[in-house]
């Protein structure tokens, strides 16, 4: 709901099939209203047949029956029962009574005349047996006293039953548990002494708990139930009780994101009719005393489904649940069933039930491998969280990188990991009672932390010391692979300087070229890999003489150099069995090409399309299982995660090296693939019942995962720096950002006096207000290694996945930072690759470098795909092309006998230049489609499918997508496909914020029944106008320059609608009459049809129209809508131009016989449009125009000339508060900033309905902007410079002025007012910050949110109480922080863009006391306000809100090259640029006659850009008169030359002689100035250019 009172709604979740529950309409409505009475009428009607089946069962019959009911909304249905009974005597009376008239012989009349006897005796015996007392509610009790109420709360009616002889039929509107049954009301009715009692229920077997609303969670109360359970035990089927319950558990774990949950309770009830069900029932409820037989009918589904047809949420019934979460609670009703708990299946109660099972696990180590497995671990539905110890900046960020709702927090815990004892780790396991330890880095192992951990009875995944050996020695391990077998390169070990001379000459003695390797663990930078010997030799120095790696190198391994493709292969083992995770590939060294020295991992993708099924199954049974059965031989029984390092040669895999734990970066690409509980696997190998087939991951689904590090990795590199972009990356599909070497790192900042901050830009005038100012914290994540973050993204194809990782990659900044641009390009070889060493210097060569970004474009793609889907129609199918791009219709589908295709093109035109500025996408989606499928509809033909293009000079993910959701939405509305949407990034053709939208829409008809039939027209066809939403996409040309030219703002109030802003009634989507335009055109009922766009009314309806004939309507037929009469009267534009330019209220237009107008109407209206006759067809002179519009002048009130004008000032007084009628009078205070709002306040006290103006301006600096524009505003003005008793000087200006309110612009100490001040204020005093959060408070915020890092700032307007520590907000405004921001120039935009607007909107809250009532509602939150300047209560919340709605719309800053012209204020249009200069910094030379900015496009300090816009100005208006008096066109030369050099000579008169950029716009009503005109601009334009 917006702040103006206008609200929309916002999809959240795609609709899933409407289901009304059927239950709840019997139970819980309102019976007085007539359908439900009706409904439940039918119940009972439906119930007859079967009633008296069983009762001739029961060897009874009606006459001997009295029907009755329980007390409770059952009657209704009770009445219905006894009305068809009736009907059914009725009906055999008319059967016996035909029988008898076609009876031939007296014997045969006989009998018929007994049965009739018979029948005509018989009456329906309805009786009140049963009473109850209505003070007693026993369905609402709790378990322990509902038994006890329900003995007590029946009672009968004595008298009413011949005991002995009667049967009894009780009519029940349900039997849920049968508790009351057993417990009264048979017992009750028995006492009358009936032979039978059939119970009759209205709704059928209740057999499933209910989620949704009635409190039935727990499944073992259910009769229904019950009975199964009962005759499963009963028949030896208690496998299926025990298969149900392991289907259930497994179902439990499976995620609700995947949108298919199996109810496995349904399986109970299989084996068994409904009769059998209900049979037992009846054998259940039977009270040991009762004396008549017992049976149970009960309503059965289908007939359920006849008497409430919309109602078919049968869930109760059918265990068809209509969300997977339905059905995963009944499976988890079932587990809590078998295990013998009393919990609820869902709530709180069932959430600490489930809770107890889950247990806490720790990960040890800091890297993003650990970072990957706690993220994975955390969906686990047995873990309850994740410690990771040391962790990094990434564990349990605010920012939410930790994972999705409802996964298991990940908490970041400070232990000493210390060998040998490990001390404060085992007590840590045994504190928290930690279920499961996962170690991270080989180091741990190495020094035994596995062991330490085992002996004192805590769970570890993770090898012993000894095992661990298979890494922490590749000595060992070449040794250990010879001795079993294990394919592996030749080697040679060699230990100690004493050695250093046999390694040089082993190198000399080989025929191959060998890898230097450390033999210890190295950080993955033990290994060398020489292109010659030289090279080869100096790292064995290195290692054995130099000890450059230290222990590590002490003993060293020269191996042969291997050639082929090498992959990691991961497998988890319990010590005999394992399971292998998906073959990895990763990049070791730091640069593309492959170049450079060797590193941790810069990168890795899985799986890799180089290990086919086969080639697993050869790494399996040559390397895996010979590796693990050896370590068990050896006594080094190895439990964890064995990676295997192969290089995949001709002659099979080949191992390079084993490792004793998961691998970095490989754990990072794997993990997200997993479709599995992580945690279950790990401990199934610690416990050693490893399941070979437990690893399941992701069909059809790919990961990459780039790694971002630090500018001098793998040597030494600077950290400390702040990253931003980390939320931007998250947005892109299939992304997660796992960290390694960040940490959250506190920042120290100022405040005033524990307000948001003020930012001063005039040191010698600021100084005396600026305090002594306490610092308080804040929190972000910086760099803290070489290898800072792991950017990870998963996709359907390897090459969706990376083009994710990348996009999101691009997104995330800090100071030096750099990535591999080649992980996963399998099609790219490693000669001729550019190293790139920044992310932010781009190969100028390449699509990317030239402002092309595919992967953007296809990352849009990903996320438009499922919104066309879900669009599909019957005909119209995907073709798997290219990125969705295309699809295919198959004609031959849609039963046409001679089908034409119809087909219209359209865009949405100049509207788009309002969404740009009110930052709204959607509807501009929904007009494309309207202006297509009308234009289709039009010509009798049924919209089939559509393709869009969006484009723009710098793509915006979040842009094109709400662009395309709303188309999507308009074509399900039109019944059409969205069946391809293009996007396309297009640097140079719009301006820095604009783009475009077009589409391509293709209809059908039979050929014999295209509109318009024009031969079929005739005099006194009627004309019928469907009611356009406002001003659909036409005429916004001359809308817009009116509206700049009259200063008129998009984002306030409407003037002739306070309830919405101005640009939120133009947004207004068009609409679409596609549906019930064709179903009129395939019933022959139309001539013709047109919708209403350009040329408005006077050229719409004569496309259609034979010239013979002209169309006369009249204006008195329909209302003119209030935009309409706002625009006419504001403008002065006369009707007959409203008419030819607007729709003026009639989206569409049908040309029917008059004969055939009530069936039109009618058709019309069930489509809920709501026609109107509005004019007819009548013949058409020679001169006569096509189009008479009777009645416009009168009925709409805009001609001028005759005195009438629109009374809008008493309209909007109408629709005001009282106290609006007199405006409340402000006092602004201000200090010296360069930039303030003010100008905000005073245009937004031009809008009739504002309620408040400024009388008065106060600042603490002399000559400060703030009292130069209040002067020029003609307000009152008051300077206090060095003025020590500021607050009293204030005091006597407010009662001067007669001010009912004050506001505190950002550039004042609140202090300077004082406490009396604040207190005698309070309520009526307003403070403005520049800045959201507390976290950001100083004495400049701006430079604040720039060292922090933070994408998001803006303002807060605040209400000054006394004596409180916080203040509540009123309202706050939020803008991005671009990425070339300063200080100034960051402040100066939060001032324009957010205290420009802020500020009027606080006052008008505030004055009109909605703020209050808001806060009385509670829509508004916010603890007690107290000190002076003490900062907004919830300011963290509400910051956190405005950054939501600010990211929701995306920014209309660029980068790049449409920045720096965005920046210039360079545009197609004349208003932008005006607009952009006017709000530019003033430049180097302020009183330049033009504007002069540094020239940041070149970077040359000595250079500027000098700017100059300026027109022919009124002279265009004589050159007008002129030609169209003469016809000479050659004056609109000289105006065009004009135009030129009036800009030419203000340039030269700064200097500017050269290097001139001239750039022309031509503005023009094109009804009244044609083509040749301007083509007469152009030429005079291109002669002048050519002559300079």
């Amino acid at each position: 709901i917006k702040r103006s009172g206008a609200w929309m709604l916002e999809r959240i979740l795609e609709p899933l099939p409407f289901k009304q529950c059927s239950f709840e309409r019997i139970y819980f409505s309102r019976g007085n209203d007539g359908r439900i009475y009706r409904e439940r009428e039918q119940l009972g009607r439906l119930l007859l047949k079967p009633l008296l089946r069983t009762l001739d069962k029961l060897g009874r019959s009606l006459q001997d029956t009295v029907l009755s009911f329980i007390p409770n909304t059952s009657e209704l249905a009770f009445l219905g029962l006894t009305k068809e009974a009736q009907d059914h005597l009725d009906r055999q009376k008319d059967l016996l009574c035909k029988e008898m008239a076609s009876c031939g012989d007296h014997a045969t009349m006989q009998a018929c005349a007994a049965k009739l006897q018979k029948i005509l005796n018989t009456k329906v015996r309805t009786e009140k047996v049963i009473h109850k007392d209505a003070k007693i509610r026993t369905f609402i009790q709790e378990d322990s006293s509902r038994e006890h109420l329900t003995m007590h709360a029946y009672d009968v009616h004595y008298g009413t039953i011949k005991r002995g002889e009667d049967c009894v039929v009780a009519f029940d509107d349900s039997i849920v548990r049968g508790n009351t049954l057993k417990n009264a009301i048979l017992r009750t009715i028995d006492k009358m002494g009936p032979t039978h009692i059939v119970v009759v229920s209205s709704c059928p077997q209740i057999r499933y708990p209910d989620v949704y609303g009635i409190d039935m969670a727990k499944l073992g109360d259910l009769a229904a139930f019950k009975a199964a359970i009962s005759l499963l035990r009963e028949r030896n089927m208690t496998h299926i009780i025990e298969d149900v319950y392991r289907a259930c558990k497994a179902e439990l774990k499976v995620s609700l994101k995947g949108g298919k949950i199996v109810n496995h309770v349904k399986r109970i009830y299989e084996p068994f009719t409904p009769e059998e069900i209900s049979a037992r029932i009846a054998q259940h409820v039977l009270p040991f005393d009762c004396k008549a037989q017992v049976e149970i009918l009960y309503q059965t589904v289908e007939d359920l489904h006849k008497a409430l047809p919309e109602h078919d949420g049968d869930w109760y019934f059918s265990g068809d649940y209509p969300t997977v979460g339905g059905a995963k609670v009944c499976c988890r009703a079932f587990a809590l069933w078998m295990e013998g708990s009393s919990q609820r299946c869902y709530g709180v109660d069932s959430a600490r039930s489930m809770a107890r099972f889950r247990k806490p696990v720790l990960v040890l180590g800091s890297g993003g491998r650990e970072h990957a497995l706690a993220f994975s671990l955390s969906k686990s539905l047995e873990v309850s969280q994740v410690y990771v110890a040391p962790g990094n900046g990434g564990i349990g960020a605010p920012d939410g990188s930790d994972g999705d709702f409802g996964t298991a927090p990940l908490v970041r815990q400070p232990l000493e990991i210390k060998a040998p004892h490990f001390q404060e780790v085992v007590d840590f396991c045994k504190q928290e009672s930690v279920e499961l330890v996962i170690v991270g880095p080989e180091q741990m192992l190495a020094d035994g932390l596995a062991d330490v951990l085992s002996s004192n009875g805590i769970q570890v995944f993770g090898p012993s010391q000894s095992a661990a050996e298979i890494e922490s020695s590749k000595a060992y391990a070449k040794a250990f692979m010879q001795r079993h077998s294990i394919p592996t390169a030749e080697y040679r070990s060699f230990k100690g300087k004493d050695s250093l001379q046999g390694a040089l000459d082993y190198i000399d003695s080989q025929p191959y070229d060998v890898v230097v390797k450390a033999s210890g663990l190295a950080a993955g930078k033990g290994v060398i890999v020489p292109t010659n010997s030289e090279e080869a030799k100096q790292a064995v120095r290195d290692f054995l003489e130099n000890g450059t790696m230290g222990a590590a190198g002490d003993e060293i391994v020269l191996e042969q150099r291997l050639e082929g493709f090498e992959c990691s292969i991961l497998a988890l083992t319990d010590g005999e069995r394992l399971a292998v995770l998906p073959p990895a590939q990763d990049h070791k060294r730091v640069f593309d090409g492959d170049e450079g020295p060797n590193t941790g991992g810069m990168g890795a993708f899985a799986p890799t399309p180089m290990v086919d099924e086969s080639m697993m199954d050869r790494i399996k049974a040559e390397v895996l299982r010979p590796a693990i059965a050896g370590m068990k031989a050896e006594g080094r029984r190895f439990v964890g995660c064995l990676f295997a390092g192969l290089m995949i040669t001709v002659d099979g895999p080949m191992v390079i090296e084993f490792n004793c734990r998961f691998g970095d970066p490989e754990t990072q690409a794997i993990m997200p693939l997993l479709d599995c509980s992580l945690y279950e696997v790990l401990l199934s190998c610690v416990q050693g019942r490893l399941s070979e087939e437990a690893v399941k991951v992701l069909p059809n689904t790919s990961s990459v995962s780039v790694v971002m590090a630090s500018s001098g990795y793998p040597g030494s590199y600077e950290s400390g720096h702040i990253i931003s972009g980390l939320e931007r990356a998250r947005c892109v599909p299939g992304t997660t950002v796992f960290h390694a070497g960040t940490k959250a790192e506190t920042h120290a900042s100022q405040a005033i006096n524990g307000a948001l901050g003020v930012v001063l830009d005039s040191p010698a005038g600021n100084r005396q207000l600026r305090r002594h100012l306490p610092s308080t914290k804040t929190q972000a994540i910086v760099t803290s290694g070489g290898r800072v973050l792991a950017v990870t993204a998963t996709g359907k194809a390897l090459s969706e996945a990376r083009e994710r990782a990348y996009v999101a990659a691009r997104s995330v900044h800090f100071s030096g930072a750099f990535f591999r641009r080649d992980i996963a390009n399998l099609s790219q070889s490693a000669e001729g690759r550019g190293r790139v060493m920044s992310s932010n210097t781009i190969n100028t060569k390449t699509y990317l470098g030239a402002g092309v970004d595919l992967s953007m474009e296809q990352a849009i793609s990903t996320s438009i795909r499922p919104l066309m889907q879900k669009t599909l129609r019957e005909g119209c199918e995907e073709d798997g092309g290219p990125h969705g791009l295309a699809g295919l219709c198959n004609i031959s589908a849609l039963n046409y006998k001679e089908p034409t295709l119809v087909s219209s093109t359209n865009g949405v035109g100049t509207k788009l230049k309002v969404a740009m500025v009110m930052e709204r996408f959607d509807t501009v989606g929904a007009d494309l489609v309207a202006l297509c499928a009308n234009d289709i509809a039009a010509r009798g033909a049924e919209p089939l499918f559509l393709m869009a293009n969006f484009s723009a000079p710098k793509l915006d993910a979040h842009q094109a997508v709400l662009v395309n959701q709303g188309v999507a939405e308009a074509c399900t509305e039109a019944g059409c496909t969205l069946l391809g949407s293009k996007t396309a990034e297009m640097p140079g053709i719009f301006s820095a914020s604009g783009f475009d939208v077009t589409g391509f829409a293709v209809g059908i008809a039979e050929r014999s029944s295209p509109l318009p039939h024009k031969d079929r027209m005739c005099a006194g066809d009627a004309i019928i106008g469907l009611p356009s939403s406002g001003l659909h996409s036409n005429g916004f040309s001359l809308l817009r320059s009116l509206a700049e030219a009259a200063g008129i703002k998009y984002r306030v109030a409407a003037p002739f609608d306070p309830t919405r802003t101005f640009g939120e009634v133009l947004l207004t989507p068009s609409r679409i009459y596609s549906k019930a335009v064709v179903d009129l055109a395939r019933a022959g009922k139309l001539k013709g049809a047109t919708p209403i766009t350009s040329g408005g009314l006077k050229r719409g309806i004569p496309r259609i129209l034979p010239q013979e004939l002209k169309a006369h309507l009249k204006a008195e037929k329909w209302e003119l809508p209030a935009v309409f009469r706002w625009i006419a009267w504001k403008f002065g534009i006369p009707c007959h131009e409203m008419v030819a330019t607007f729709n003026c209220g009639i989206g569409m237009t049908l040309v029917v016989a008059s004969e055939d107008v009530p069936d039109v109407l009618k058709s019309l209206r069930e489509h809920h449009e709501e026609p109107l006759v509005i004019g007819q067809l009548a013949p058409r002179g020679e001169s006569d125009d096509h189009i008479f519009v009777e009645g416009m002048e009168s009925c709409w009130l805009t001609l001028q000339e005759l005195g009438v004008s629109m009374p809008f000032a008493h309209v909007l007084s109408s629709l005001q508060d009282k106290h609006l009628v007199t405006r409340t009078r402000i006092c602004v205070v201000g200090g010296g900033a360069a930039s303030t709002p003010l100008r905000g306040l005073l245009d937004a006290q031009e809008v009739a309905a504002f309620p408040a103006e400024v009388v008065s301006v106060v600042a603490w600096q002399e000559g400060c902007k703030l009292l130069k524009q209040a002067t020029s505003a003609g307000i009152s003005i008051a300077c206090f410079a060095g003025d020590k008793n500021f607050s009293a000087s204030l005091e006597a200006e407010l009662q001067k002025c007669q001010a009912d309110f004050v506001v505190a612009l950002d550039d004042v100490d609140v202090a300077l007012l004082g406490e009396d001040f604040c207190t005698r204020w309070e309520g009526k005093l307003l403070v403005v910050r520049a800045s959201l959060t507390r976290q950001l408070i100083g004495a400049e915020p701006a430079r604040a949110a720039l060292e922090q890092g933070v994408c998001i700032t803006g303002c807060t307007v605040y209400q000054q109480v006394p004596g409180a520590t916080r203040s509540p907000i009123v309202t706050q405004e939020s803008t991005q922080v671009a990425v070339d921001d300063t200080p100034s120039s960051l402040y100066n935009r939060i001032v324009q863009e957010c205290e420009s607007k802020a500020v009027p909107e606080a006052v008008r809250l505030l004055v009109t006391g909605k703020w209050q009532r808001r806060r009385a509602t509670g829509t508004t939150s916010g603890p007690d306000a107290k000190a002076p300047g003490a900062p907004p209560a919830d300011a963290d919340t509400n910051a956190a809100a405005a950054a939501g709605s600010s990211t929701s719309s995306p920014s209309r800053r660029c980068a790049g090259d449409a920045q720096r012209y965005d920046q210039r204020g360079v545009s197609a249009d004349k208003g932008d640029v005006h607009a952009a200069i006017k709000n530019m910094d003033k430049g180097l030379f302020p009183n330049a006659f033009c504007k002069v900015v540094p020239d940041t496009m070149s970077g040359d300090e000595s250079q500027a850009i000098v700017m100059h816009a300026d027109g022919a100005g009124t002279k265009s208006s004589l050159a007008y008169m002129y030609w169209k008096r003469t016809g000479d066109l050659s004056v609109w030369k000289g105006i065009a030359q004009d135009a030129i050099v009036m800009n030419l000579d203000d340039l030269l008169c700064v200097g500017v002689v050269d290097n001139i950029l001239l750039s022309s716009t031509i503005g023009r009503n094109k009804n009244l100035i044609p083509r040749e005109v301007i083509a007469a601009v152009i030429n005079g334009t291109e002669e002048l250019v050519h002559e300079l």
